[in-house]
């Protein structure tokens, strides 16, 4: 149990430690490409080594000096079957798509049967198909029918990911056209392994300079009405080297969203953030806290296999209530509860919109943050799909029991910092995930008399 007492600052630096989630998604991104690769840094979890545990059968893992080294065992060696933890499976919509691409039976723990839909709906969407069998109780999805797009295809910021995990793990190739910018952790990481992404302006360039210019005010004020971008994935030619390919991690995406809505509840002091991940995908509470007021000053210092990555600190911090339309849903789902705590403490109302994709989680994943949210004692309503809070009062401590995912766990421990008693908070998911949780916050606050 995590017991949090009030604090009146939040002061120094905190380097990010680097991020599991991402490790893991160049683990699978490697054996769809069948490429060995060396990952660094790396800082070893339970989280971290429950996932090599899983993945064993299709990769090998050796760890060594803040590094990890991954090969993937060849297709006529390698398991055909895996049976993972819903759970705990980040960037699910590429992963999961990515393992069904290649090949592999997925099966799940803890999952209900709405996902195992939805997943099945997304498939038969791009023109593949796909068969569900029941595994000792645990229902498993095969790709029985590889996809098959046309470059009229509708496409929904909701499809990039799963598209490009499908194609990826086939191997193969699309082109589409979109009406919205580009933000995906691949569009980074897929590049290293010598697959093509290109991501251009379907809009003829204006030669003239004085329409150009009238163009982009245009565009400015019409709210991106009118944008169109051509979208190539070409994964049909990885490169073919026996030679390691170097990954390196940004920090912890998560956690950087924690820490930052941490600093942003207490604005005096100074505090920066190192190696946090810049890009649009990984920090999608950096928006959200510039609306709600915020000043903040962002370098980059780095680039990784991820995107850029640098250093973060809060100049100023006004905390007004916004209106967040979270789409995709699943880039918004993690960073979602540090997001809510800081609408709890803001001036005003805060709307939260295209979350009904969690709905179909066991259990509901907007039920689940509303709970924790009403024992916070934020005022709050519900929506179909997306939650409503009114902010800006105090609290008293409150008790946080039950099995919660880490995220969760975290962002709420940062409120019991701001809370006028003391909190708990069950803590045996967030000790598997930041074992040193504790110790990062106890390093940074200043605890008040």
């Amino acid at each position: 149990m995590l017991t949090v007492n009030p604090v009146k600052s939040l002061q120094g630096k905190f380097d990010l430690p680097s991020s599991q989630d991402l490790f893991l998604l160049a683990v699978v991104t490697a054996v769809a490409s069948n490429q060995p690769v060396v990952i660094k840094p790396i800082k070893i979890s339970p989280l971290l080594n429950h996932w090599c545990d899983e993945f064993s059968r299709l990769a090998s893992f050796q760890f060594d000096s803040g590094s990890c080294t991954v090969k993937p065992i060849s297709s006529e060696d390698a398991t055909s079957f895996l049976m993972l933890d819903y759970d705990y499976l980040p960037y699910k919509d590429l992963i999961i798509f990515i393992l069904l691409g290649i090949g592999k039976t997925v099966a799940f723990r803890s999952v209900s049967q709405k996902r195992i839909d939805v997943i099945c709906e997304t498939i038969r969407r791009y023109g593949a198909d796909c068969e569900v069998k029941t595994f000792d109780g645990n229902p498993g999805i095969t790709l029985s029918k590889p996809p098959s797009i046309s470059e009229t295809f509708k496409v929904e910021e909701r499809d990039i990911s799963p598209l490009m995990g499908l194609y990826l793990g086939t191997r193969s190739a699309f082109t589409l056209q979109t009406t919205f910018p580009f933000a995906n952790p691949l569009r980074h990481l897929a590049p290293v392994f010598g697959h093509e992404i290109s991501f251009k302006s379907a809009v003829p360039r204006e030669n003239d300079p004085f329409a150009r210019r009238l163009k982009m005010l245009q565009s400015a004020t019409s709210n991106n009405q009118g944008q169109k971008f051509n979208l190539t994935c070409d994964f049909s030619h990885p490169k073919t080297s026996e030679e390691l390919i170097e990954i390196s991690l940004p920090g912890d995406e998560i956690l950087s969203t924690v820490m930052l809505s941490a600093k942003c509840l207490f604005p005096k002091g100074s505090f920066v953030i190192s190696n946090m991940p810049l890009e649009t995908w990984a920090a999608p509470a950096l928006s959200f806290i510039r609306k709600m007021g915020c000043k903040v000053s962002v370098q980059e210092t780095h680039r990784t296999s991820f995107g850029s990555a640098g250093m973060f600190s809060v100049q100023k911090c006004d905390l007004v209530g916004r209106k967040v339309e979270c789409n995709p849903s699943s880039l918004y789902s993690v960073h979602l509860p540090a997001m809510t705590v800081l609408a709890a403490f803001a001036k005003g109302q805060s709307v939260f919109r295209n979350l009904q994709d969690l709905r179909n989680d066991e259990p509901d994943g907007i039920d689940q943050l509303e709970t924790c949210i009403r024992t916070l004692g934020a005022r709050h309503g519900e929506m179909p799909d997306g939650i409503v809070m009114d902010g800006g009062k105090d609290f008293d401590g409150f008790d946080l029991a039950g099995n919660i995912p880490a995220h969760i766990a975290a962002s709420f421990a940062i409120a019991g910092l701001k809370c006028m008693g003391t909190t708990t908070i069950e803590d045996e998911t967030l000790k598997m995930r930041w074992p040193d949780f504790e110790s990062y916050l106890s390093q940074l606050y200043d605890l008040r008399s």
